[in-house]
């Protein structure tokens, strides 16, 4: 359901892999690069698996304190590795905007 205005009011969980098409903003090398700091608060960062289309939420804050806030996220996509079956090629990361009401 969509405000007359264009707000999305739509409830769901922003990584949950069957909304990962088309309404979230895929971060990899090939079109542009973010660091911790550009992120917009109402941003969650995720990491979604090649292989099986695993998806799954980051604690940004706690990478940003670990790696540095001005660090590129795409710097940091060589380590992830998916939770669920172990892959740990061509994983990226994912945008994906907090529903308001979160």
């Amino acid at each position: 359901m969509r405000h007359r205005r264009g707000i999305d009011l739509t409830a769901g969980n922003p990584m949950d892999p069957t909304t990962l098409t088309g309404v979230n903003v895929y971060v990899n090398s090939r079109q542009h690069s973010v660091a911790f700091q550009d992120i917009p608060q109402w941003y969650e960062l995720g990491a979604r698996c090649f292989r099986w289309k695993h998806a799954g939420s980051l604690d940004r804050r706690e990478l940003a304190r670990r790696y540095g806030r001005a660090r590129m996220i795409i710097s940091l996509e060589p380590k992830l590795r998916c939770t669920q079956c172990g892959n740990r090629e061509a994983n990226d990361f994912v945008l994906a905007k907090i529903h308001r009401n979160a």
